[in-house]
């Protein structure tokens, strides 16, 4: 059975939106995510963290062995941008859109700003309503 991941909040966060704890929370049981960190605006889980102080979960896409999303959160205007996402083990991909997505809400939107993806956002907006390429 996975240990559940650590989920860290940056002191300047002054309360975890309950969106934003829940997007940590379904991101955090997938097998794989090892590392949450909720910053005031950014919410990020990867399977690695990066050297040095700050310990940031990697999500940079292409990366050769990690998997992590990288995602603006904006209460304001209900919505959730994935911002960077990376996947070295097939099908973590679509595990981690799935876990954002089913923690939104109705009237939260789902958002891909660009898409270098060759076809995986296409397939992801096909099975989720809440999903928008823009």
């Amino acid at each position: 059975m996975k240990a559940k991941a650590k989920i860290t909040v940056v002191r300047t966060v002054k309360a975890v939106h309950p969106v934003a704890r829940q997007l940590a929370e379904n991101l955090s049981a997938i097998d794989a995510i090892r590392f949450v960190k909720i910053s005031p605006e950014l919410l990020r889980a990867s399977s690695e963290v990066s050297e040095g102080r700050l310990k940031t979960p990697v999500t940079k896409p292409g990366h050769p062995t990690a998997i992590g999303v990288s995602l603006i959160f904006d209460a304001a205007y209900k919505m959730v941008q994935f911002y960077e996402i990376t996947s070295a083990t097939k099908g973590y991909g679509a595990k981690m859109v799935d876990a954002v997505l089913r923690a939104l809400p109705e009237g939260w939107t789902g958002v891909v700003v660009m898409d270098w993806s060759g076809g995986f956002w296409d397939k992801m907006s096909e099975k989720h309503k809440n999903l928008e390429i823009m």
